[in-house]
């Protein structure tokens, strides 16, 4: 299901930036003939047409201006679904966590608006439209603090790497398998089917224990026999058992101990 699904995407991705291409060459093509109908001859003072053509031309390039912020933001959607969802899927097995594919498109499209329209507005300094959104950004970050600090824990808890995507953790008092890892929590999936949600800040205060999918992890399983039955036989049957059951590995011999002698029967 996720390979036709990527295909899908990107035939939808190739579609459309065919499309926006076809029209920036046909703006490109079709330029002389509109400024020619709109602008050209169509006013009796030279004032009249030197403010149309003004106007056509600021026109023109906003059209411009949308056609090639669309085309960048196609190209950086694509490559964020091929690099972290097709190559990462490949390389690791599973698809990278969606906080880092967020991180990668903000600054690709930041940089992209910055980029295109100094191309075609470079007479206009943005320095002051910086200055004026850190003040903004300061703001904000006051407003925002347990979010702003939901985020930079995901993005430390990313760098450091404790656990992955189907690892199965146990944080606090619940223990699952983590199913998404996005900019505000990690999405884990109890074994009575529950999804539990837990930020990333309360993530980085809790002591984690991991166990990783990759990983053989053991098991402890309690169970209680009679006096009457012979811890020797108990350890030999329930061994077996353990052996023959599904997903357990032959490598690691089952270890059966006795735990404590209780009121009525035999604690392993």
């Amino acid at each position: 299901m996720t390979r036709p699904r990527s295909k899908n995407r990107f035939i939808f991705f190739l579609l459309v930036a065919a499309f926006v291409v076809l029209a920036l060459y046909l703006l490109h093509m079709f330029e002389p003939s509109l400024r020619a109908r709109f602008v050209h001859g169509q006013y009796s003072s030279p004032e009249a047409e030197a403010q149309a053509t003004a106007s056509f031309q600021t026109v023109l390039y906003l059209v411009r201006l949308a056609l090639w912020m669309s085309l960048a933001i196609i190209i950086i959607r694509a490559l964020a679904d091929l690099i972290f969802g097709t190559i990462f899927r490949l390389r690791r097995g599973y698809e990278a966590p969606s906080l880092i594919r967020n991180i990668f498109s903000i600054v690709a499209y930041i940089v992209s608006f910055v980029v295109i329209f100094k191309q075609f507005y470079p007479e206009v300094g943005l320095g002051a439209l910086f200055t004026t959104s850190a003040v903004v950004g300061a703001i904000i970050g006051l407003a925002l603090q347990d979010t702003l600090g939901n985020f930079f824990a995901g993005i430390s808890l990313h760098a450091d790497k404790p656990f992955q995507v189907g690892d199965v953790v146990t944080v606090g008092q619940r223990t699952g398998v983590v199913e998404s890892i996005t900019w505000r929590a990690v999405k884990i999936r109890t074994f009575t089917n529950h999804i539990v949600l837990a930020s990333h800040s309360s993530v980085s205060k809790e002591a984690i224990e991991v166990c990783p999918r990759d990983n053989l992890n053991a098991r402890l399983v309690f169970f209680n026999t009679l006096y009457t039955d012979s811890p020797a036989k108990t350890i030999h049957i329930v061994r077996e058992a353990v052996r023959e059951a599904d997903n357990v590995s032959p490598k690691i011999t089952p270890i059966v101990r006795i735990r404590n002698l209780g009121d009525s029967g035999v604690e392993y």
